[in-house]
């Protein structure tokens, strides 16, 4: 996973609370910057997060007797396997 800039995050909370706004049925009961910045930090924290899942999921390839190349086809599907198993055991699928 490629690592967002902060600026790139900034953003994506931006636009995420220009959509939200235009619904009738979202009301902010904070400042509108406050709320960009806690939708910021949820989603600063959520990339962390997902990039501790990858490097859980590198650190079980390598205990692998005869891994597979990194590259190559049969890594990236274990890799995926692997990566999904840790979304479902903390529950995100």
């Amino acid at each position: 996973m490629l690592r967002m800039s902060r600026e790139r995050i900034s953003q994506v909370a931006r636009d995420l609370l220009e959509i939200l706004t235009r619904t009738q049925s979202v009301v902010l009961l904070k400042d509108r910057e406050a709320v960009r910045q806690a939708i910021a930090h949820a989603l600063d924290d959520e990339l962390k997060r997902e990039q501790e899942r990858e490097e859980n999921v590198r650190r079980k390839l390598a205990t692998i007797k005869k891994p597979p190349s990194p590259g190559s086809g049969e890594y990236e599907q274990l890799f995926t396997k692997l990566l999904e198993e840790e979304h479902v055991r903390e529950g995100l699928e």
